[in-house]
Protein backbone atom coordinates (compact mmCIF):
# COMPACT_ATOMS: atom_id res chain seq x y z
CA UNK A 1 0.00 0.00 0.00
CA UNK A 2 2.86 2.62 0.70
CA UNK A 3 4.55 1.78 -2.75
CA UNK A 4 1.12 2.58 -4.42
CA UNK A 5 0.70 6.00 -2.12
CA UNK A 6 4.17 7.46 -3.10
CA UNK A 7 3.47 6.14 -6.43
CA UNK A 8 -0.21 8.15 -6.67
CA UNK A 9 1.78 10.84 -5.10
CA UNK A 10 3.43 11.54 -8.31
CA UNK A 11 6.73 13.09 -6.37
CA UNK A 12 8.36 14.47 -10.05
CA UNK A 13 5.47 16.65 -9.74
CA UNK A 14 5.97 17.56 -6.19
CA UNK A 15 9.10 18.68 -6.85
CA UNK A 16 7.79 20.96 -9.25
CA UNK A 17 4.73 22.30 -6.70
CA UNK A 18 7.25 22.46 -3.90
CA UNK A 19 9.26 25.14 -5.94
CA UNK A 20 5.90 27.67 -6.26
CA UNK A 21 5.75 28.86 -3.29
CA UNK A 22 9.87 29.18 -3.20
CA UNK A 23 9.67 31.10 -6.36
CA UNK A 24 7.41 33.79 -4.39
CA UNK A 25 9.44 33.93 -1.83
CA UNK A 26 12.53 34.63 -3.43
CA UNK A 27 10.60 36.80 -5.49
CA UNK A 28 9.78 39.05 -2.37
CA UNK A 29 13.67 40.03 -1.48
CA UNK A 30 14.16 40.23 -4.86
CA UNK A 31 11.49 42.82 -5.35
CA UNK A 32 12.87 44.89 -2.32
CA UNK A 33 16.66 44.48 -3.47
CA UNK A 34 17.42 42.47 -0.14
CA UNK A 35 20.07 39.71 0.23
CA UNK A 36 17.74 36.61 1.19
CA UNK A 37 18.25 34.82 4.29
CA UNK A 38 20.88 32.11 4.25
CA UNK A 39 21.26 28.55 6.34
CA UNK A 40 19.97 29.61 9.21
CA UNK A 41 16.96 30.05 7.41
CA UNK A 42 17.29 26.38 5.93
CA UNK A 43 14.87 24.68 8.28
CA UNK A 44 12.16 27.15 7.99
CA UNK A 45 12.28 27.09 4.11
CA UNK A 46 12.41 23.36 4.18
CA UNK A 47 9.42 23.35 6.06
CA UNK A 48 7.59 25.81 3.65
CA UNK A 49 8.88 23.21 0.64
CA UNK A 50 7.09 20.39 2.85
CA UNK A 51 3.88 22.33 3.70
CA UNK A 52 3.44 22.49 -0.11
CA UNK A 53 5.00 19.27 -1.20
CA UNK A 54 2.32 17.34 1.75
CA UNK A 55 -0.80 18.96 0.57
CA UNK A 56 0.20 17.69 -2.99
CA UNK A 57 0.41 14.32 -2.53
CA UNK A 58 -3.15 14.49 -0.30
CA UNK A 59 -4.43 16.43 -3.64
CA UNK A 60 -3.33 13.64 -6.01
CA UNK A 61 -4.64 10.71 -3.56
CA UNK A 62 -8.02 12.75 -3.90
CA UNK A 63 -7.56 12.88 -7.66
CA UNK A 64 -7.17 9.18 -7.94
CA UNK A 65 -10.09 8.43 -5.67
CA UNK A 66 -12.06 10.04 -7.60
CA UNK A 67 -10.88 8.87 -10.91
CA UNK A 68 -10.33 5.34 -9.99
CA UNK A 69 -7.22 5.84 -12.69
CA UNK A 70 -5.40 2.38 -12.66
CA UNK A 71 -3.59 3.84 -16.12
CA UNK A 72 -0.24 5.96 -16.58
CA UNK A 73 -1.05 9.29 -15.60
CA UNK A 74 1.34 12.28 -16.28
CA UNK A 75 4.29 11.95 -13.92
CA UNK A 76 2.50 8.53 -12.17
CA UNK A 77 2.43 5.06 -13.71
CA UNK A 78 0.13 2.43 -13.10
CA UNK A 79 -1.06 1.18 -9.83
CA UNK A 80 -3.73 0.30 -7.86
CA UNK A 81 -5.80 3.19 -5.95
CA UNK A 82 -5.53 1.66 -2.58
CA UNK A 83 -9.19 1.18 0.13
CA UNK A 84 -9.16 4.52 2.17
CA UNK A 85 -6.79 6.71 0.21
CA UNK A 86 -9.38 9.40 1.03
CA UNK A 87 -8.30 9.31 5.20
CA UNK A 88 -4.59 9.59 3.94
CA UNK A 89 -5.57 12.51 1.37
CA UNK A 90 -7.35 14.60 4.71
CA UNK A 91 -4.83 13.58 6.91
CA UNK A 92 -2.27 15.31 4.69
CA UNK A 93 -4.03 18.90 4.42
CA UNK A 94 -4.72 18.87 8.02
CA UNK A 95 -0.99 18.19 8.80
CA UNK A 96 0.26 20.59 6.55
CA UNK A 97 -2.60 23.21 7.69
CA UNK A 98 -1.47 23.02 11.03
CA UNK A 99 2.29 23.53 9.85
CA UNK A 100 1.12 26.31 7.67
CA UNK A 101 -0.61 28.60 10.44
CA UNK A 102 2.11 27.81 12.63
CA UNK A 103 4.95 29.85 10.35
CA UNK A 104 2.82 32.52 9.35
CA UNK A 105 -0.75 33.61 9.27
CA UNK A 106 -0.38 34.64 5.73
CA UNK A 107 0.63 31.36 4.79
CA UNK A 108 -1.52 29.57 6.34
CA UNK A 109 -4.39 31.18 5.20
CA UNK A 110 -3.13 30.29 1.34
CA UNK A 111 -2.89 26.93 2.21
CA UNK A 112 -6.18 27.07 3.70
CA UNK A 113 -7.53 28.20 0.14
CA UNK A 114 -5.35 25.35 -1.64
CA UNK A 115 -6.77 22.67 0.67
CA UNK A 116 -10.37 23.79 -0.05
CA UNK A 117 -9.66 24.45 -3.96
CA UNK A 118 -8.32 20.73 -3.26
CA UNK A 119 -11.47 19.18 -1.57
CA UNK A 120 -13.89 20.91 -4.08
CA UNK A 121 -11.80 20.47 -7.23
CA UNK A 122 -11.67 16.16 -6.19
CA UNK A 123 -14.65 15.44 -3.56
CA UNK A 124 -17.79 13.33 -5.37
CA UNK A 125 -19.96 16.11 -4.48
CA UNK A 126 -18.42 18.96 -6.03
CA UNK A 127 -15.98 17.12 -8.82
CA UNK A 128 -14.99 20.73 -10.08
CA UNK A 129 -12.04 18.76 -11.96
CA UNK A 130 -14.34 17.28 -14.87
CA UNK A 131 -16.01 21.25 -14.79
CA UNK A 132 -15.43 23.31 -18.00
CA UNK A 133 -14.85 26.88 -16.09
CA UNK A 134 -14.23 25.61 -12.13
CA UNK A 135 -11.35 23.26 -13.23
CA UNK A 136 -8.72 25.40 -14.49
CA UNK A 137 -9.71 28.23 -12.32
CA UNK A 138 -8.82 25.94 -9.35
CA UNK A 139 -5.74 25.72 -11.08
CA UNK A 140 -5.14 29.24 -11.55
CA UNK A 141 -5.65 30.05 -8.26
CA UNK A 142 -3.97 26.90 -6.32
CA UNK A 143 -1.06 26.86 -7.88
CA UNK A 144 -0.90 30.48 -10.18
CA UNK A 145 -1.86 32.92 -7.39
CA UNK A 146 -1.59 31.52 -4.00
CA UNK A 147 1.37 28.86 -4.05
CA UNK A 148 3.82 31.97 -5.11
CA UNK A 149 1.78 34.65 -2.58
CA UNK A 150 1.67 31.91 0.52
CA UNK A 151 5.87 32.26 -0.22
CA UNK A 152 6.10 35.99 -0.53
CA UNK A 153 3.96 36.15 2.52
CA UNK A 154 6.37 34.63 4.35
CA UNK A 155 8.80 37.43 3.75
CA UNK A 156 7.20 40.00 5.62
CA UNK A 157 7.88 42.55 3.01
CA UNK A 158 4.34 44.52 2.16
CA UNK A 159 3.05 43.89 -1.51
CA UNK A 160 3.97 46.21 -4.12
CA UNK A 161 2.80 46.59 -7.87
CA UNK A 162 4.96 44.57 -9.37
CA UNK A 163 3.95 41.31 -7.04
CA UNK A 164 0.56 41.70 -8.46
CA UNK A 165 1.90 41.94 -12.16
CA UNK A 166 3.43 38.84 -11.79
CA UNK A 167 0.57 36.95 -10.33
CA UNK A 168 -1.55 37.51 -12.50
CA UNK A 169 1.09 36.60 -15.47
CA UNK A 170 1.50 33.52 -13.82
CA UNK A 171 -2.46 32.73 -14.42
CA UNK A 172 -1.26 32.19 -17.91
CA UNK A 173 1.61 30.03 -17.45
CA UNK A 174 -0.46 27.73 -14.66
CA UNK A 175 -3.23 27.21 -17.41
CA UNK A 176 -0.53 26.44 -20.28
CA UNK A 177 0.69 23.92 -18.00
CA UNK A 178 -3.02 22.90 -16.78
CA UNK A 179 -4.53 22.29 -20.23
CA UNK A 180 -1.39 20.59 -21.28
CA UNK A 181 -2.00 17.96 -18.74
CA UNK A 182 -5.10 17.15 -20.31
CA UNK A 183 -4.59 17.10 -23.70
CA UNK A 184 -4.22 13.21 -24.15
CA UNK A 185 -6.69 12.22 -21.52
CA UNK A 186 -9.88 12.61 -24.09
CA UNK A 187 -10.98 9.06 -23.67
CA UNK A 188 -10.36 9.01 -19.89
CA UNK A 189 -12.56 12.10 -19.12
CA UNK A 190 -15.53 11.41 -21.73
CA UNK A 191 -15.76 7.74 -20.22
CA UNK A 192 -16.06 9.41 -16.43
CA UNK A 193 -18.35 11.85 -17.74
CA UNK A 194 -16.43 14.99 -17.52
CA UNK A 195 -16.71 18.45 -19.17
CA UNK A 196 -12.81 19.26 -19.62
CA UNK A 197 -11.95 20.76 -22.59
CA UNK A 198 -10.72 18.03 -24.21
CA UNK A 199 -13.69 16.05 -23.49
CA UNK A 200 -15.89 18.26 -25.43
CA UNK A 201 -13.31 19.97 -28.04
CA UNK A 202 -11.26 17.59 -28.09
CA UNK A 203 -6.96 17.32 -28.00
CA UNK A 204 -6.07 20.12 -31.02
CA UNK A 205 -8.15 22.72 -29.91
CA UNK A 206 -6.70 21.92 -26.30
CA UNK A 207 -3.30 21.94 -27.39
CA UNK A 208 -4.11 25.13 -29.67
CA UNK A 209 -5.46 26.88 -26.71
CA UNK A 210 -2.32 25.56 -24.67
CA UNK A 211 -0.07 27.53 -27.06
CA UNK A 212 -2.50 30.45 -27.51
CA UNK A 213 -2.07 30.35 -23.53
CA UNK A 214 1.83 30.32 -23.53
CA UNK A 215 2.37 33.25 -25.95
CA UNK A 216 0.19 35.40 -24.32
CA UNK A 217 2.04 34.46 -20.77
CA UNK A 218 5.01 34.71 -23.04
CA UNK A 219 4.13 38.11 -24.66
CA UNK A 220 3.04 39.83 -21.28
CA UNK A 221 6.74 38.40 -19.69
CA UNK A 222 8.43 40.42 -22.27
CA UNK A 223 5.93 43.25 -22.26
CA UNK A 224 6.67 43.65 -18.86
CA UNK A 225 10.69 43.80 -19.03
CA UNK A 226 10.12 46.14 -22.09
CA UNK A 227 8.73 48.50 -20.23
CA UNK A 228 10.98 48.64 -16.77
CA UNK A 229 8.92 45.99 -14.07
CA UNK A 230 11.05 43.44 -15.16
CA UNK A 231 14.97 42.89 -15.58
CA UNK A 232 14.95 43.35 -19.30
CA UNK A 233 17.83 40.88 -19.09
CA UNK A 234 14.98 38.57 -19.51
CA UNK A 235 14.34 39.36 -23.04
CA UNK A 236 17.75 37.74 -23.74
CA UNK A 237 16.57 33.63 -23.25
CA UNK A 238 13.05 34.10 -23.74
CA UNK A 239 13.27 33.54 -27.70
CA UNK A 240 14.25 29.64 -26.71
CA UNK A 241 10.43 29.60 -25.69
CA UNK A 242 10.19 29.09 -30.09
CA UNK A 243 11.73 25.67 -29.69
CA UNK A 244 9.00 24.75 -27.30
CA UNK A 245 6.35 26.56 -29.21
CA UNK A 246 7.24 24.25 -32.18
CA UNK A 247 7.13 21.47 -29.88
CA UNK A 248 3.62 21.63 -29.33
CA UNK A 249 3.06 21.83 -33.00
CA UNK A 250 4.26 18.67 -33.29
CA UNK A 251 2.48 17.32 -30.10
CA UNK A 252 -0.88 18.75 -31.87
CA UNK A 253 -0.36 17.25 -34.81
CA UNK A 254 -0.44 13.38 -33.22
CA UNK A 255 -3.42 11.07 -33.35
CA UNK A 256 -5.48 11.41 -30.09
CA UNK A 257 -3.47 14.07 -28.29
CA UNK A 258 -0.42 11.53 -28.10
CA UNK A 259 0.10 10.16 -24.66
CA UNK A 260 1.21 10.80 -21.20
CA UNK A 261 5.30 10.58 -22.73
CA UNK A 262 4.32 14.09 -24.81
CA UNK A 263 2.94 15.81 -22.23
CA UNK A 264 6.02 14.70 -19.67
CA UNK A 265 8.36 15.85 -22.65
CA UNK A 266 6.81 19.67 -22.23
CA UNK A 267 6.39 19.94 -19.07
CA UNK A 268 10.71 18.87 -18.33
CA UNK A 269 11.59 21.33 -21.41
CA UNK A 270 9.04 24.56 -19.94
CA UNK A 271 10.28 23.77 -16.33
CA UNK A 272 14.32 23.90 -18.34
CA UNK A 273 13.45 27.14 -19.95
CA UNK A 274 11.63 28.97 -16.53
CA UNK A 275 14.87 28.31 -14.89
CA UNK A 276 16.83 29.74 -17.13
CA UNK A 277 14.94 32.63 -17.54
CA UNK A 278 15.32 32.61 -13.41
CA UNK A 279 18.96 31.87 -14.05
CA UNK A 280 18.60 35.36 -15.69
CA UNK A 281 17.22 37.43 -13.61
CA UNK A 282 19.78 36.02 -10.77
CA UNK A 283 22.82 36.97 -12.77
CA UNK A 284 21.12 40.51 -13.32
CA UNK A 285 20.65 40.61 -9.19
CA UNK A 286 24.39 40.02 -8.77
CA UNK A 287 25.93 42.30 -11.81
CA UNK A 288 23.75 45.28 -10.91
CA UNK A 289 24.46 44.68 -6.90
CA UNK A 290 28.23 45.38 -7.72
CA UNK A 291 28.30 47.92 -10.68
CA UNK A 292 25.06 49.90 -9.61
CA UNK A 293 24.38 48.78 -5.80
CA UNK A 294 21.38 48.81 -6.91
CA UNK A 295 20.55 45.58 -6.49
CA UNK A 296 17.05 43.33 -7.77
CA UNK A 297 14.36 44.95 -8.54
CA UNK A 298 15.65 48.38 -7.43
CA UNK A 299 18.07 48.24 -10.37
CA UNK A 300 14.78 48.21 -12.87
CA UNK A 301 13.33 51.22 -13.98
CA UNK A 302 10.18 50.37 -12.36
CA UNK A 303 12.24 50.07 -8.99
CA UNK A 304 14.23 53.52 -9.45
CA UNK A 305 11.52 54.72 -7.36
CA UNK A 306 10.66 52.46 -4.86
CA UNK A 307 12.21 52.79 -1.38
CA UNK A 308 14.50 49.57 0.45
CA UNK A 309 13.01 48.17 3.16
CA UNK A 310 15.46 45.77 4.14
CA UNK A 311 16.26 44.80 7.57
CA UNK A 312 19.17 43.41 9.46
CA UNK A 313 16.84 40.34 10.33
CA UNK A 314 14.64 37.91 8.65
CA UNK A 315 11.28 39.72 9.59
CA UNK A 316 9.29 36.36 8.91
CA UNK A 317 10.48 34.99 11.80
CA UNK A 318 12.56 37.22 13.77
CA UNK A 319 9.40 40.09 14.05
CA UNK A 320 7.04 37.74 16.19
CA UNK A 321 4.63 40.88 15.25
CA UNK A 322 4.18 39.92 11.30
CA UNK A 323 4.70 35.65 12.33
CA UNK A 324 2.77 35.19 14.29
Amino acid sequence: MLRDLIALSRPRGMILVAILPMVGFAFGYWDQGCEAPGFDAAPELLLLALVWAVPHAGTMWLNAALDRDEEATLFGRSVAVPPGIERWAYLTLVLSLGFAFWLNLGLGLCVLGCAALSVLYSHPRTAWKGHAFLGPLTNALGYGVLSPLGGFLLTGYSPTIRGALVLLISVPWMLTAYFAAQAFQQGEDRARGYRTLVATHGPRTTLRLTRALMLTALGLTALMSIVGFFPRIMLVPLPLFFFLDRFLVRWTAQPGGGDAHWAAKFFVRMTALVLLVLAFVSADYEITKRTRSLPGGLATESGLFEVRVCEDEWPAFRDESRSR
